[in-house]
């Protein structure tokens, strides 16, 4: 019997029962969008990897807390950006609940307390708030940018040992949400970037995902350098005003795109086991890359001896990084001693 430790998110729609009563063909069509284009986009821009869905509902692992719970509050935020944007007056609203512990490892299925606890937090958050546990909150504080409400010691089910809770706030009538945004925010101009010649312009009209650097060997051959910064954005909202980047296939599992005209590094985008709904732009190429400070270190597995960046970021390796393991294992190549430049699938070795 497998184990590990791992961070595990729990998130489930406020309600659904009842709104499918109400409206069943609308619901379910708006539960498929906020699945396909906003949770399972955070969750695969955080590293993470989806494991149960249930319905109306997600199980998703990561191998960093801090991680798991920024896409928590990213896909909070991406719900109320969304909501703002179409005028709807009547969004899903979801729970999320998030713990770290021990799991056991069941095929692609995982088990154990660490699930069970994720679970039963998500049923104590308030409708579009978050929750996690105390051990997620001795790595998590002083590295997230919301305040969670120390909410003390709860027993999340009869049988249950307490656990230390904490929570977002309740919303109070006439006062912004912790996931709100103002109509500035909205309303801002895009985002600009472009390559060293100009000749590839793009905009994008969505907030940033996730940032981080990645020490990987392929980023360090793609961009020439010891290491990359990058910013991922989902890649509906991002509009090449001029002329598409050239893709190189750079692995069984992802695509690169860059200009052919001076060969800047510009896009990263997983393809395997599917394309994913957001898209990694390189922060260089960006106009105002000052803004999009990284959060997490990647790959640091190839990450040259005499660079050292000294900071309280996640740190992970491309093993570690349940995105990775799940897009190398489509290609039947889950052993992570096979993945690197020049990797081929079991079926064209």
């Amino acid at each position: 019997m497998e184990r590990k430790l791992a961070a595990i998110l729990a998130a489930d729609v406020v309600g659904f029962a009842g709104l499918v009563a109400q409206d069943e063909e609308g619901t379910i069509a708006r539960l498929d969008r906020l699945f396909d284009h906003i949770v399972s986009m955070q969750i695969g821009a955080h590293r993470g990897r989806i494991f149960k869905s249930l319905g109306d509902g997600v199980l998703a692992e990561f191998s960093s807390t801090v991680e798991a719970v920024n896409c928590a509050i990213g896909i909070q935020k991406a719900l109320t950006f969304d909501e703002r944007r179409s005028g709807n007056n009547e969004p899903l609203r979801l729970r999320i609940g998030v713990s770290v512990g021990d799991v056991v490892v069941h095929g692609d299925d995982l088990l154990g307390d660490g699930v069970n606890i994720a679970a039963r937090l998500q049923a104590t958050a308030e409708p579009g708030g978050i929750a996690v546990s105390g051990e997620a909150m001795t790595q998590i504080r002083g590295k997230i940018d919301i305040d969670l409400e120390d909410c003390g010691y709860q027993k999340l089910k009869d049988t249950d040992a307490p656990v230390r809770v904490y929570k977002t706030g309740s919303k109070k009538s006439g006062a912004p949400g912790l996931f709100d945004f103002d109509d500035d925010k909205i309303a801002q101009e895009p985002i600009r970037g472009g390559c060293l010649c100009g000749a590839i312009r793009f905009e994008i009209n969505q907030p940033p995902i996730s940032t981080g650097y990645c020490h990987c060997q392929y980023c360090r051959k793609f961009t020439g350098s010891a290491m990359s910064t990058w910013t991922a954005f989902a890649a509906s909202g991002v509009h090449f005003t001029s002329k598409e980047p050239k893709y190189f296939a750079s692995s069984p599992i992802a695509e690169r795109g860059f200009c052919p005209n001076c060969g800047s590094s510009l896009t990263y985008r997983l393809i395997r086991p599917r394309p994913t709904a957001y898209l990694v732009i390189f922060t260089g190429s960006l106009d105002k890359p000052e803004d999009y400070a990284p959060a997490v270190h990647g790959g640091l597995e190839s990450k040259v001896p005499w660079l050292e960046i000294v900071d309280d970021l996640p740190r992970t390796t491309c093993a570690e990084s349940r995105s990775l393991q799940e897009a190398w294992s489509s290609v039947g190549l889950a052993n992570p001693e096979t993945w690197g430049p020049g990797a081929k699938p079991p079926d064209v070795l």
